[in-house]
């Protein structure tokens, strides 16, 4: 049997090392090591402890949630954190237990689900690129969410991403918006892409357009609000990927003395309870974040109970949310 002292020796590194690799505190141990740890876990097949040993031999009662990224990537994601929150307890009713696993890398995954030998996994994030993979690795229930896989036979329940941007845009025309922008969370995310798309083509639907000036990734740019109020032709109306962001903005706004929705209007997207407590009150598109997540733990416990069930694919409404922070031109 392998231990962290045999993975350590090979490695030439401390114990302590190791078990922070496999705890994932990747914080604390250099890319190398952390590289080098990794590689010797998965060629010696290393089982972390005694009860997981035990769980590799006999069926757990464990479903677990991969989320892409860093624990503190998570802290800050007010959306994956509702997620998780809404999985919680519809796992628990089942008499089952939630692992929750932060994931950076694909090699990750495999290991995290065989270690624990878990019943099934829900995942949160991005994955696009490694669905294929995963589930030629994996042969259990595997459930993702928001995935624009092109993989035919995947199980994914997401939301009318497209259809949320399209929303945005008519009501910013129908209050008498002429001029745009949208700002996204991490562009490179089909997610945000979709809602830009939805938007995008709305706007041009009714004759206007949106340049590539007026499409900014909040990730690259520190202070988008400043941006905006950079524009040489001023824009008017905001359209953010997420009420988190929104909110930020918002702020960044008022910091430079701008007014909302007097200067500037402001769509979001999710419909958090943060929305009705900003000042202006947040319009927003709002998604059933409940729904979503208790369709994913339906959906993955009826592929516990018959492993042949067929692929599904769920996709939910979203409707516009309509509070304060849109001016109508109009009047």
């Amino acid at each position: 049997m392998v231990t962290l002292k045999d993975i350590a020796r090979e490695a030439g590194v401390s114990v302590m090392t190791v078990s922070r690799v496999v705890n994932g505190q990747h914080s604390k141990v250099s890319e190398e090591n952390v590289r080098k740890i990794q590689e010797i876990i998965k060629k010696r097949g290393y089982v972390p402890n005694s009860t997981a040993r035990s769980l590799s031999s006999k069926a757990s009662n464990i479903i677990s949630v991969i989320v892409q990224g860093s624990e503190n990537e998570f802290k800050k994601s007010q959306y994956n954190a509702a997620m998780v929150g809404e999985i919680v307890p519809y796992v628990q009713e089942r008499g089952y237990f939630l692992m929750l696993h932060f994931i950076n890398k694909y090699d990750d995954i495999t290991q995290r689900l065989r270690t624990w030998n878990a019943r099934g996994a829900i995942f949160i994030g991005t994955f696009d690129q490694d669905v294929q993979k995963i589930q030629q690795d994996n042969t259990i229930p595997l459930v993702f969410t928001d995935s624009y896989s092109q993989v035919r036979q995947i199980t994914n329940v997401g939301i009318d991403d497209y259809k949320g941007g399209a929303l945005a845009a008519k009501h910013f025309i129908e209050k008498g918006h002429r001029s745009f922008v949208y700002v996204g969370d991490y562009m490179a995310s089909s997610v945000v892409q979709q809602r830009l798309k939805g938007f995008k083509d709305t706007l041009e639907a009714f004759g206007f357009s949106l340049g590539p000036k007026h499409i900014l990734d909040a990730y690259a740019i520190k202070e988008p609000a400043r941006t905006i109020c950079s524009f040489k032709e001023p824009v008017t109306a905001i359209f953010a990927s997420s009420d988190s962001l929104a909110a930020s903005i918002i702020n960044e706004m008022r910091d430079l003395g701008k007014n909302l929705p007097e200067d500037y209007s402001i769509i979001g997207f999710d419909g958090f309870p943060l929305g009705g407590l900003i000042v202006p009150r947040l319009t927003t598109i709002y998604q059933d974040i409940a729904k979503k997540a208790r369709i994913a733990v339906d959906i993955v416990f009826r592929h516990i109970e018959d492993p042949s069930s067929p692929a599904e694919n769920v996709v939910l409404d979203v409707q516009l949310m309509e509070r304060e922070s849109v001016k109508d031109l109009n009047a």
